[in-house]
């Protein structure tokens, strides 16, 4: 009986390592977004220093998705304000919150054959912010 129990409780203890080990990192997936990873966008502020990158994903899923997502570089643990937006013609998608890692995913699907924008902005835990946004940035 002893045996049987400790054999069940190795094995459980077996698969809740294994899917602690292979459990995919937030950046390893996309940030959530599906797709390829097609560009990227560095927010900068006025010295030249990256706050975030937004990352821009493409997938031919429903007719084209675009999907955005900004990740800070310079406040990487520490909750701040920052957003992503994604546009296309009069349809715009954003997050905006307190995040420590990344807002976003946003996306819009029906995208194939059109122009997408995207903007973000990444505010210092003391509440100044760096924001920037491309027009027009993926056509087609």
């Amino acid at each position: 009986m002893r045996r049987s129990l400790i054999a069940v409780a190795s094995l459980i203890v077996g698969i809740a390592g294994m899917g602690l080990a292979t459990a995919p990192a937030a950046g390893a997936a996309g940030y959530g977004c599906g797709g390829s990873l097609i560009d990227q966008y560095n927010i900068k502020d006025s010295a030249g220093s990256t706050w975030g990158t937004i990352n821009l994903y493409y997938s031919t899923a429903n007719g084209g998705t675009n999907c955005a997502v900004n990740v800070t570089k310079k406040y990487v643990g520490t909750p701040h304000h920052m957003e992503v937006h994604l546009f296309q013609g009069s349809r715009v998608k954003n997050d905006s919150g307190t995040y420590s890692q990344y807002a976003g995913p946003v996306s819009l699907t029906g995208t194939d054959g059109d122009c997408i924008s995207v903007s973000g902005e990444v505010d210092d835990p003391a509440g100044n912010s760096v924001a920037a946004g491309w027009s027009d940035v993926h056509c087609g």
